[in-house]
């Protein structure tokens, strides 16, 4: 992407977190290492909006459709006609779907030995596979916010020092994140058991395979949502979490819902420094993110 001089910038905040994350970033920041198959560094994002329309969830649709077919067909991911995703189905049903398309294909890529020997196309074809399953989660008839920025900036030569999360930044975690703060973001395959949660995954606390987010990583997310800016707490969604998790007998699993690793939400890296109206001019004029600056 073309460089740009448009800058969002967002205030650090004073936590074991915010720590955590300088750290992580300075590290992937000052790292010398490359590979053939790795570069010194990288940023890879995406940007998640709720569709304005049925049709521009029906274009998504029909994309994943063709990919879940290229996939099987390619014996990437075993998927069948169970798994097609259309309109008619029931918001129930489509929820189900999508949720087991993104179990079915994080199986494959936890497999050592797909780590190991899968060709790039694998991986490229999952990833397409990954940003369509959450781009169809945000329906027209959804209760998601309006934009939602995912930006894993990363480094493979120094990932496996990143800082792990304690009880302590645990309890920074924030319920509400669509108010324009930066958040460090999930580094883990698969879902945390707050996003089992907003799409009523009920087959991942049963089948054990919540994942919990373990390290603080150079990676961030942002969402932008007219009526959530600037706020930061939403004691009813707080609530309904908890009885989502009583409903469904996550304690009986292993899931102790009250302890902070599963607090819902994310942990807050910094606070906005513009208002909602400049960060959305910022980013419809200039949509790529194409670096990562900490200015001292």
């Amino acid at each position: 992407y073309p460089a740009s001089e448009a800058k969002l910038t967002w205030k650090i905040v004073d936590s074991a977190v915010a720590t955590a994350f300088i750290q992580a970033t300075q590290m992937i920041l000052d790292n010398q290492g490359h590979s053939d198959i790795s570069p010194r560094n990288f940023i890879d994002w995406n940007r998640y909006g709720k569709h304005v329309s049925w049709d521009s969830w029906n274009a998504d649709a029909a994309l994943l459709n063709a990919e879940m077919v290229y996939c099987a067909n390619r014996n990437y991911v075993a998927f069948n006609s169970s798994h097609n995703i259309s309109q008619s189905l029931s918001d129930a049903e489509r929820a189900n779907r999508l949720n087991r398309i993104h179990y079915a294909f994080e199986l494959e890529l936890e497999n050592d030995t797909v780590q190991r020997n899968a060709e790039p196309e694998f991986f490229a074809s999952l990833e397409r596979l990954n940003k369509l399953v959450h781009s169809l989660e945000k329906a027209p008839n959804s209760k998601f916010g309006e934009s939602f920025y995912v930006i894993r900036h990363s480094s493979d030569h120094v990932k496996a020092q990143f800082p792990l999360l304690t009880d302590e930044m645990y309890r920074c975690f924030e319920n509400n994140t669509e108010n324009g703060d930066l958040y460090s973001d999930f580094f883990t395959v698969g879902k945390d058991l707050g996003h089992a949660y907003h799409t009523n995954d009920v087959e991942l606390i049963r089948n054990n395979e919540v994942k919990q987010q373990s390290v603080v990583s150079g990676a961030v997310a942002f969402a932008l949502d007219n009526n959530q800016f600037g706020n930061r707490t939403n004691n009813q969604e707080q609530t309904a979490y908890w009885n989502w998790c009583k409903a469904n007998n996550a304690e009986l699993y292993g899931y102790d819902y009250t302890e902070p690793k599963y607090n819902l939400g994310r942990a807050p890296v910094g606070r906005a420094t513009a208002t909602l109206k400049q960060m959305t001019d910022t980013l419809s004029t200039t949509p790529y993110v194409v670096g990562v600056e900490i200015e001292q």
